[in-house]
């Protein structure tokens, strides 16, 4: 008996210890959830409140007792309930979602071949996702393909070249899908920041 805290002790431990990477021999599944570094962001699949027929894969502030959503793959093309998904890596380096019947609901595209060593996708405490080639150069990550939101040490481009980079609101606080309202740059200047909606300022 004397020892039987401990090896409770031992057991909380074990079950508290998080990984943060996907590997091609790891692939993410419904109920997994990984963890950054230090704690702050999570990955995992979700379904939201009133819309538990649908599910999709985001990075969420881990810490934060209400649910805060920064990132979303999937977010205009939910996987259906009853066909639940996984979070995989191909030959080429790329992450890819699939349903249960093997339908592509979203991926990256990298076009990348690994060779020796083993391409990860890691989940890093500033909230980005990056795949990361076997010698760690990054060759994807979530923060070039931001949804609604920029968490801290995002460089979100302003420029007016680039218009079709702009954060897109969900559609309501249950439907994560891409609504008629963004931000963005403006095509005449580089210097102010402009609400559209749809293809007119707001």
């Amino acid at each position: 008996m004397a020892y039987f805290p401990v090896l409770i002790f031992l057991s909380m431990v074990y079950l508290c210890q998080s990984d943060d990477r996907l590997t091609p021999a790891k692939p993410l599944l419904p109920g997994d959830v990984l963890i950054s570094d230090g704690g702050v962001f999570a990955i995992g699949f979700f379904s939201l409140e009133n819309s538990t027929s649908s599910s999709y894969v985001g990075i969420w502030y881990n810490n934060i007792p209400e649910r805060t959503y920064v990132w979303i793959a999937n977010r205009d093309n939910p996987i259906t309930a009853n066909m639940p998904g996984k979070l995989v890596f191909t030959n080429s380096s790329d992450l890819v979602l699939l349903d249960s019947t093997g339908r592509t609901i979203w991926t990256t595209t990298n076009n990348f071949t690994a060779g020796g060593g083993e391409t990860a996708a890691v989940l890093l405490d500033s909230g980005n996702l990056v795949i990361q080639s076997p010698n760690g150069t990054d060759i994807w990550e979530s923060f070039h393909y931001p949804t609604d939101t920029i968490v801290p040490n995002v460089r979100f481009s302003l420029s007016s070249v680039d218009v079709t980079k702009r954060l897109v609101a969900w559609k309501g606080p249950n439907d994560p899908s891409s609504s008629n309202f963004s931000m963005g740059g403006d095509t005449s200047s580089d210097l102010q920041i402009v609400i559209w909606n749809g293809t007119r300022p707001h």
